[in-house]
């Protein structure tokens, strides 16, 4: 004869676990959980629902509610594994947008430096060639102020040339006058002597 409290003790625990699964299932809808039946409090719920059905099964020596509880057990078992193997898979795919986020990230600062340095070059290369055309305008300049002196000196050479050249001809035309006075005054003083020589002569022959 089967035992009157085996008879009910499924539908009791069946129902006790029903009405501890209405918090669970709103906390799960709240959460955003719903229909997850590898959620963590579904889980531990229907774990200990299948320990109760193993201990009870095993007191009133009923071997069906015990099998009960042996099924859910290994449901709870497969849906736990599948879950870890989730969360795994999770973890896994976690790391790898980490990894995936870090080398992004570190490719943006490589080509941030990249340009960067490429900026650099260019205005180190900008200022370089604006130095040398200040330089070059520089060296222009000063060339041109040294061919302005070269041209000075030589006019003021020229110049110096042209008074020593005018101050020798007039020295030169000078001499040629004080010359020609000294030739013009000895003439004068020879006819003179000869106007007297020949008056002596002439006064010594009357």
């Amino acid at each position: 004869m089967s035992n009157p409290v085996s008879a009910v003790a499924g539908p009791v625990i069946s129902l006790g676990f029903g009405v501890v699964r209405l918090p669970v299932g709103l906390l799960a809808q709240v959460t955003g959980n719903g229909g997850n039946k590898e959620w963590g409090p579904v889980l531990a719920v229907d774990a200990v629902e299948g320990g109760v059905r193993q201990v009870l099964g095993s007191l009133l020596g009923d071997p069906g509610l015990a099998a009960q509880g042996d099924v859910t057990d290994a449901r709870v078992a497969q849906r736990t594994e599948a879950a870890e193997r989730d969360q795994a898979a999770q973890a896994r795919r976690e790391v790898a947008d980490d990894r995936l986020a870090q080398r992004r990230e570190r490719d943006q600062e490589a080509r941030r430096k990249a340009r960067e340095a490429e900026q650099q070059q260019h205005q180190r290369l900008e200022a370089e060639k604006q130095r040398r055309e200040q330089q070059e305008r520089q060296r222009e300049q000063e060339r041109k102020q040294a061919a302005q002196r070269d041209e000075q000196r030589a006019q003021e050479v020229a110049d110096s040339h042209a008074h020593e050249a005018r101050r020798a001809r007039v020295e030169a035309e000078s001499e040629a006058v004080e010359a020609e006075r000294k030739a013009a005054a000895a003439k004068a003083e020879a006819l003179d002597v000869a106007n007297a020589k020949e008056k002596a002569k002439n006064a010594r022959k009357r």
